[in-house]
């Protein structure tokens, strides 16, 4: 789908005719159906699994999981010093990298 989208783009981008722009307006539509379609899917699939009653535990799994999706990567967790040792404390690895 998103080589289908590029393709569409650079054909339109060199061209400059209305037809390669419907063209590729188009594969953009249709790429975001099909991205929102499996983005509802996901949540009915987390509402099906807080219905149930008998776990008690899965609500608090399952809305860990949904809020660590939406967490965006910030910095790096660990890098390994000239000696090979990993270090994982935010002082240590802010130290390292300033060598």
């Amino acid at each position: 789908m998103c080589c289908a989208i590029n393709k569409c783009y650079t054909i339109w981008h060199k061209t400059k005719t209305a037809s390669d722009r419907n063209k590729y307006k188009e594969a953009r539509r249709n790429a975001r159906r099909s991205v929102a379609l499996a983005q509802e899917k996901t949540r009915q699939e987390h509402v099906n699994e807080l219905g149930e009653y008998s776990r008690k535990k899965n609500v608090y799994r399952v809305a860990k999981q949904m809020a660590k999706s939406r967490q965006d990567v910030v910095g790096v967790n660990c890098v390994k010093d000239a000696k090979g040792k990993v270090l994982v404390e935010n002082d240590q690895v802010k130290e390292e990298l300033r060598k």
